[in-house]
């Protein structure tokens, strides 16, 4: 029996994820104030500028693409039916997948939670439960209209003031 439970301990040690990047730009939505989970949109200096949106806890984030989150959105009538069912114990099912990033359920604390999980980075997942989906449900429009002026507005700006920052250098130094 002392064989399995170190099993276990091994298979769910805390693994501390590294800090992110820093966001430029970046815009802040708040998901769960009290548990403090937060989504912030923003340009990735590490992804060449491209728009990020950032779900950060705690302890954790994780990164997706607003293309993700479109079908994140396209699946979300699925997803809340399957987190308002009552839950039951060791029901794992798996919502979506992409090269990045992976989207299962579980039952955390007697209830569903949407577990959003990095595959690029070890030890970045995320747990939503029905309240934060619902908030983020209700976010959905304001943040898809921060990714269009983000992408039609201000990228060209930054890009624009990054040139005009190594002409600088380059003719005055």
């Amino acid at each position: 029996m002392a064989g399995a439970i170190s099993e276990m301990n091994r298979l769910y040690k805390y693994i501390a994820p590294t800090s992110p990047s820093e966001l430029i730009d970046c815009s802040n939505f708040t998901i769960d104030f009290e548990n403090r989970k937060f989504l912030n949109v923003g340009f990735d200096l590490k992804n060449k500028f491209n728009i990020v949106l950032r779900i950060i806890t705690p302890s954790r984030y994780v990164n997706i693409s607003p293309h993700f989150l479109k079908r994140i959105y396209s699946f979300m009538g699925n997803i809340l039916s399957h987190i308002l069912d009552p839950a039951v114990k060791y029901k794992k099912f798996t919502f979506l997948e992409c090269e990045s990033v992976l989207i299962t359920s579980m039952v955390y604390r007697g209830e569903n939670v949407l577990v959003v999980e990095s595959k690029e980075t070890n030890g970045c997942r995320i747990l939503l439960n029905r309240r934060d989906l619902m908030t983020i449900q209700d976010l959905e429009w304001i943040i898809f209209e921060t990714v269009s002026r983000k992408i039609n507005i201000e990228r060209p700006n930054i890009l624009n003031q990054l040139d005009q920052i190594s002409e600088y250098f380059k003719t005055d130094f």
